[in-house]
C-alpha cells in the first residue's frame, strides 16, 4: 500500500510539472484563489508496533511479562489552508496542512524477581496500563505546481515538495508498582514519544493530491484527497516522572520506526480573486 501511494505521488508531480513545462507562459498572473479546508488524516502505517523486547533484560533480576505491549497509529482532525496564483489553467500553490495523529498504547504487567545484587531477594511488579498518546499539532508546509481544468465543475490536481517539523506524541498512562505484593505507587504518568536525534534530515518529503471543485468565478467548494510521504522516523520513549523501575523498563524498548505516509480527505471553501 505504501509503495502504491508513493508511485501515485510521483506520477502526480510528474504530470503537473510536465504540464507547466509544455504550456505557454503568459505575461502576468491571471488570478488566484485562497482555500480553507477541514478533513481527516489517515496514517497508512497503522500496523501494530509490538514493543520489543516485550520481556526486557534488567541486570540482577529475572523478568516475566503478561500481555503484549504495543502501539497502533490512528488519525485525527485536519485544518489547513492554501493560496495559489494561476497562469491560465496552471498555477503555483503554497499550502499549510495541520493535523493530529494518535498512538493507542496497550500495556502489560512485568514481574521482577531479584537474583543478584542490588535486587537480591526482591519481588516486584510493574503494571503499565492502556493509554493514548496524542501528537502535537503537526504542521506540514508545501509548495506545489497545480493544474485546474476550466468550467463550473473542474478537476484540480497538484503536487510538490513538503516540509515536516519535529513530531512528538504525549499522553498519560496508569503505572502501578508493587514490592513484595504491597502497592508502592499507583499514578498516571506522562509519557513522551519523541523523534530520535539524527532524524532531522527526514523532515523533507513530497505530496500529491486531486479533487473536484464546484462553483462560480468568485466562490466554490472543493473536495480532495491528498497524500504525504516522508522518510522513516525513529521514536523513543521518555517518562520524566515515572518510578525508577518503570523508567528502566521503558529504556529497554528500542526505537520505534514510524513511516509517516499520511492520506488526508478534505473538504473546503474556495475564494477566487
Amino acid at each position: 500500500m505504501s509503495l502504491v501511494v508513493l508511485r501515485v505521488l510521483r506520477l502526480s508531480i510528474i504530470l503537473v510539472t510536465a504540464s507547466l513545462s509544455m504550456a505557454p507562459t503568459p505575461a502576468r498572473a491571471q488570478g488566484g484563489d485562497v482555500t480553507l479546508f477541514l478533513g481527516t488524516a489517515y496514517p497508512l502505517d497503522r500496523e501494530r508496533f509490538t514493543l520489543r523486547p516485550s520481556t526486557p533484560s534488567i541486570p540482577g533480576a529475572d523478568v516475566t511479562v503478561t500481555g503484549d505491549p504495543a502501539l497502533r497509529a490512528g488519525g485525527g482532525l485536519v485544518v489547513g489552508g492554501a493560496a495559489a496564483v494561476e497562469l491560465g489553467v496552471l498555477g503555483i500553490e503554497g499550502r499549510l496542512d495541520t493535523m493530529t495523529l494518535t498512538f493507542d498504547l496497550s500495556g502489560a504487567r512485568y514481574e521482577l524477581r531479584g537474583n543478584a545484587p542490588p535486587f537480591q531477594g526482591l519481588t516486584a511488579a510493574v503494571t503499565i496500563g492502556d493509554g493514548e498518546l496524542d501528537s502535537n499539532r503537526i504542521k506540514i508546509f508545501s509548495i506545489n505546481a497545480r493544474l485546474r481544468t476550466p468550467g463550473l465543475v473542474s478537476l484540480v490536481a497538484s503536487g510538490g515538495f513538503s516540509y515536516l517539523p519535529d513530531v512528538a506524541f504525549e499522553g498519560t498512562v496508569p503505572i502501578a508498582v508493587q514490592a513484595f505484593g504491597i502497592p508502592v505507587s499507583s499514578d498516571r504518568t506522562r509519557l513522551r514519544l519523541a523523534v530520535s536525534r539524527g532524524d532531522s534530515t527526514h523532515r523533507y518529503g513530497i505530496n500529491g493530491g486531486a479533487g473536484l471543485r464546484i462553483g462560480g468565478p468568485h466562490l466554490a467548494v472543493i473536495g480532495e484527497v491528498r497524500a504525504f510521504y516522508f522518510k522513516d522516523y525513529e521514536l523513543r520513549f521518555d517518562a520524566g516522572n515515572a518510578p525508577a523501575i518503570a523508567s528502566d523498563l521503558l529504556q529497554q524498548i528500542p526505537a520505534i520506526t514510524f513511516d509517516p505516509i499520511i492520506v488526508n480527505a478534505n473538504a473546503g471553501l474556495v475564494l477566487r480573486f
